[in-house]
């Protein structure tokens, strides 16, 4: 019976054998792999059929041996852009926390929550849109109910699509994925471009919106919400709640 905890952890075993030795550019490698895993079973593979087909989009371990083994010598840089052309797009770096305000860091703090609630043991998308309806000041709740949605009817849809863990995190740091931080990143072009300082849970919203490929954006695609539609409605919570936070 395929156990997809082994898998993964056999394939972590074949790329550290390639020369990945660092523990950082396995755990993040890991938190794409398993992110493909979930939107593959969320379209309706089981999860060995999941688990080939991610590993075949990230890139086999084995045939990257013979790459390693002609350069003698693993050096920063290459491990770099080998982990760019793994994650299939150039790493995103994770904004500074100063640049938000206060009840958008909130929600990057109740997001690790909602992941724990999953029994995950990383960030993701979903987890961040979540922790966004929490949020007191309720300016993403507005929105949302704008789109005709409330927090229960994103959640119960977030739970179709996502399948409870067995990790037992405790209080460890949960790193967020790589398609997470691309979507906060997104949320900073957002705050700029609506010429704000600080980035907002609105932003956020957007910001997962955008990133497109994740479960937050295939979850409120689902649910019939578009980008453009909901920057209109961002914008009338703005002029109707100047100052949010």
């Amino acid at each position: 019976m395929f156990n997809l905890d082994q898998a993964i952890e056999q394939w972590r075993r074949q790329l550290a054998a390639s020369g990945i030795s660092s523990l950082e550019t396995l755990d993040e490698l890991e938190s794409h792999l398993r992110e493909e895993v979930r939107e593959q079973i969320a379209a309706g593979l089981n999860e060995s059929q999941a688990f080939a087909i991610a590993v075949e989009r990230i890139g086999e371990a084995t045939a990257l041996r013979g790459e390693f083994r002609k350069l003698g010598l693993v050096n920063r840089e290459f491990l770099r852009k080998l982990k760019g052309f793994l994650l299939g797009s150039a790493e995103a770096a994770f904004p500074s926390l100063e640049n938000f305000a206060p009840n958008a860091r909130q929600a990057l703090e109740l997001a690790p929550e909602e992941a724990r609630r999953f029994k995950h043991d990383f960030v993701g998308t979903e987890h961040l849109l979540l922790s966004l309806t929490r949020v007191p000041s309720g300016v993403v709740l507005n929105v949302i109910r704008r789109l005709g949605l409330d927090s229960d009817s994103v959640r119960l849809e977030i739970e179709k699509w996502v399948s409870r863990g067995v990790a037992n995190t405790g209080t460890a740091k949960l790193p967020f994925t790589p398609r997470a931080k691309r979507a906060l990143q997104l949320a900073v072009d957002e705050a700029r471009a609506l010429n704000q300082d600080q980035i907002r849970p609105e932003h956020v919203f957007l910001g997962l919106l955008l990133e497109g490929s994740g479960v937050a954006a295939l979850v409120l695609k689902q649910l019939g919400v578009g980008i453009e539609r909901a920057r209109e409605e961002v914008l009338k919570e703005a002029r109707a709640n100047p100052d949010p936070c």
